[in-house]
């Protein structure tokens, strides 16, 4: 394959663009001998298609225990009549301090339990 390209430019401006060409033709003329020295014999041989996959088993889910969070929690509180701190809530229902706040911000909506004086939480 050859191409030919003529251009008009400046003498600097042809130098700079002479220079970037000699640099182009070098690498196609590398690419020729890499194309020239390798073997690119045609093989017939069929490539076997992917099997579909398999639809998986329906697995079946577990029952949800009868219990939710809030209403595990809210019997604790009830459970203690002087009120309950969060940290003994903590330790007593094992839930984190992040769920706790949650469920304490949703029952004080809710208007299920108050928080004392002295930061201790009582239901109605």
């Amino acid at each position: 394959m050859k191409v030919d390209i003529s251009v008009e430019f400046d003498k600097e401006a042809a130098g700079v663009f002479m220079a970037a060409l000699r640099e182009i033709s070098e690498g196609i003329k590398n690419l020729q001998r890499i194309f020239d020295k390798s073997d690119w014999s045609v093989t017939t041989e069929k490539v076997p298609e992917p099997e579909p996959e398999q639809p998986k088993p329906a697995t079946q889910r577990k029952p949800r225990a009868k219990k939710t969070l809030r209403s595990t929690l809210l019997k604790v509180i009830k459970k203690n009549k002087d009120g309950i701190s969060r940290k003994a809530l903590q330790e007593e229902t094992g839930f984190t301090a992040k769920q706790i706040s949650n469920i304490v911000y949703q029952l004080k909506k809710n208007q299920k339990i108050e928080m004392t004086g002295d930061g201790l939480l009582k239901a109605f």
